[in-house]
C-alpha cells in the first residue's frame, strides 16, 4: 500500500459518516474514488453532486482530499436538473461546459436513479470529456425508495452498459459495490427503522445491528464468490471516451 493511499484510507474512515473498514459497500466506493484520483492526477476534473442528500461530510472528504490536486469544477444536481453557481441548465440536463473540457468527470453523490432521461445525462459527461478521458459513476441497483418525488430508476449492468454504448463512450467497466448478504443485512435495518416503537428499543436494535446483523452479513458477503453481485446494492460504472 503506498503512503499516499494509506493516508486517503485513515481520512476517508474517520471522516465519512458510517464509513467502516469492514463495510464492503464503503471499501469498493473508496477504491472506486481512490481511482478517479489517480486517473485525475493534476488534470481537470468535473464533480457531479448532489447537495440535497444529506450526506455533507462525504462530499467535503472527496473535495478537500481525494481531488485536492486537480483543477477541479462542481456542480449540483438538484429536482432533476444540473445547477451551476446557482442557476439551473436549460435543457436541465445539459452541462454548461465546452465540449472536450474534462479529463475526468466523477459522480461523487449518487445521482443517476434521481434523473428521468439518463441517456440524456450520458451524453451530456461523454461531450464535455476530452478525447481519452473517464467518466466515473455510481448507480443504484437494489434501494429503498428515496428522495421522492424525483426518485426514478434503477440499474442492472446491462443498462448501464447499454447507456454507457448508447452515449459513445469507446470502453467500460461495470462491478458492483457489495451483494446479496449485504443489501439483505440493510435492508434488515430499513425495515426496523419503519417499525413504531419507543426509543429506547430503537436504540436497542441499532445496537443489535451495528454489532450483530452487519457483522455476520458482511462475514457471509465475504464468501459470496460472485453470485451475489445480483443484489448489489449500487453498480459502479467505469467509462473511458
Amino acid at each position: 500500500m503506498t503512503d499516499d493511499r494509506a493516508r486517503l484510507e485513515k481520512i476517508y474512515y474517520e471522516k465519512v459518516p458510517k464509513a467502516r473498514r469492514i463495510d464492503p459497500f464503503f471499501r469498493s466506493i473508496f477504491d472506486f474514488m481512490y481511482a478517479a484520483r489517480e486517473r485525475a492526477g493534476k488534470g481537470k476534473v468535473l464533480n457531479i453532486y448532489m447537495s440535497g442528500d444529506m450526506s455533507g461530510e462525504r462530499e467535503e472528504v472527496y473535495r478537500t482530499y481525494f481531488f485536492d490536486e486537480c483543477d477541479l469544477t462542481s456542480i449540483d444536481f438538484q429536482q432533476d436538473a444540473f445547477v451551476y453557481e446557482g442557476k439551473q441548465s436549460e435543457p436541465r440536463h445539459t452541462l454548461p461546459f465546452p465540449d472536450n473540457s474534462f479529463d475526468v468527470i466523477v459522480t461523487t453523490k449518487y445521482i443517476m436513479e434521481h434523473v428521468t432521461e439518463p441517456s440524456d445525462v450520458l451524453a451530456a459527461i461523454h461531450r464535455v470529456l476530452k478525447p481519452g478521458g473517464e467518466a466515473f459513476l455510481v448507480a443504484a441497483h437494489v434501494r429503498r425508495q428515496h428522495q421522492r418525488p424525483y426518485d426514478f430508476f434503477r440499474f442492472t449492468e446491462d443498462i448501464l452498459a447499454y447507456l454507457a454504448k448508447k452515449a459513445g463512450f469507446s470502453s467500460w467497466e461495470i462491478t458492483p459495490t457489495d451483494g446479496a448478504f449485504y443489501t439483505l443485512g440493510m435492508y434488515s435495518y430499513f425495515f426496523q427503522r419503519s417499525l413504531p416503537m419507543p426509543k429506547f428499543i430503537e436504540r436497542f436494535f441499532d445496537f443489535l445491528f451495528q454489532n450483530v446483523t452487519t457483522p455476520i452479513s458482511f462475514f457471509f458477503h465475504s464468501l459470496d464468490k460472485g453470485y451475489g453481485r445480483d443484489l448489489s446494492s449500487y453498480f459502479m460504472l467505469r467509462a473511458k471516451k
